[in-house]
């Protein structure tokens, strides 16, 4: 199992030291930061499994800052403990309503830390199905909220995800560059949807190459057009120099007969309760299924909007 990673966001460095070097020996990895800013630069970035926030930064608070992290699709979920020299009840207050989940007033004690730090990474993974390559919420917390949109009944468009020729990739370079691929992947859905859809958004990850994203915005088209220029760009640079530039890798088909495939896709399935009402988040999921199968067929970088009424 990789070691869990937490970000120390803290504007006094002794601190910082101070606990690096505690949780470090306790088995964990650490991004450290000493502003709001560079802390959500690497938040995104790092995609760490809990972040350590003080309430007092000098270019903005921590409650700001956590504000703006629940903003992040990608980060939504991410457990954060805010920690204040204050031991103030309204400040524990502001804490909670700003997406905090637990809040620790200093001095602390390092042992205590690293239980509350356990057992708020602990709650998330199983509230969450969170995947262990990504971070990102699994397929319960993605069918508890496409649900949760049904029940509100407010406009939203339900964006499925699906790489094109990820296997034979995979086959090609081997299981650590696929990996990279998965979250280099997560990395450019979390950047658009960011830019374009931040507020209310939610971006999940299936499993594998499968991704789901729920926004708010009206434009979907910009945003997956977006998404596959990105994803086009940005994937080229895992491929060797020469399949890049043939755009095909050789590959081994089922039968083992070798053929060439293209360099990888992206697919993107689009469903709307615009145009028609769903009452189980099973029905989102089979029209997406169809969907898939069709934009699949392209074979390259593509997406469809369901339109039917």
């Amino acid at each position: 199992m990789d070691p869990k990673r937490i970000l120390i966001v803290d504007d006094e460095a002794a601190i910082r030291e101070v606990v690096t070097d505690y949780l470090r020996g306790e088995g964990f990895v650490i991004d450290q930061a000493a502003t709001g800013r560079v802390g959500l630069e690497k938040l995104v970035e790092n995609h760490p499994d809990l972040v350590l926030l003080d309430v007092e930064l000098p270019d903005m608070n921590g409650y700001e800052v956590c504000k703006r992290i629940r903003e992040i699709p990608s980060a939504r979920y991410t457990p954060v403990i805010m920690l204040t020299a204050h031991n103030l009840e309204k400040e524990e207050i502001a804490g909670f309503s700003s997406g905090a989940d637990d809040y620790i007033p200093k001095p602390f004690r390092p042992a205590l830390l690293v239980a509350r730090i356990n057992t708020a990474i602990g709650r998330n993974v199983r509230e969450l199905d969170a995947n262990a390559l990504t971070h990102l919420p699994g397929n319960r917390a993605i069918i508890l909220e496409i649900q949760k949109r049904l029940t509100v009944g407010t406009p939203f468009s339900v964006l499925y995800f699906d790489l094109n020729n990820f296997k034979a990739f995979n086959d090609r370079y081997g299981f650590v560059r696929g990996d990279t691929a998965i979250r280099l992947t997560a990395q450019v859905l979390d950047r658009r949807i960011t830019e374009a859809a931040p507020a209310g958004s939610f971006l999940g990850h299936i499993g594998g190459d499968d991704f789901v994203a729920i926004v708010e915005a009206h434009d979907v088209v910009a945003l997956c057009e977006a998404i596959a220029k990105d994803f086009d760009v940005s994937i080229s640079a895992l491929y060797d120099e020469a399949d890049r530039t043939r755009g095909m890798i050789a590959a081994v088909d089922r039968r083992g007969n070798k053929t060439d495939v293209p360099v990888m896709g992206i697919a993107i399935a689009v469903v709307t309760n615009r145009q028609k009402t769903f009452r189980h988040p099973g029905e989102v999921a089979l029209i997406a299924g169809d969907l898939k199968k069709w934009v699949k067929s392209a074979n390259a970088s593509a997406f469809v909007i369901d339109r039917r009424t």
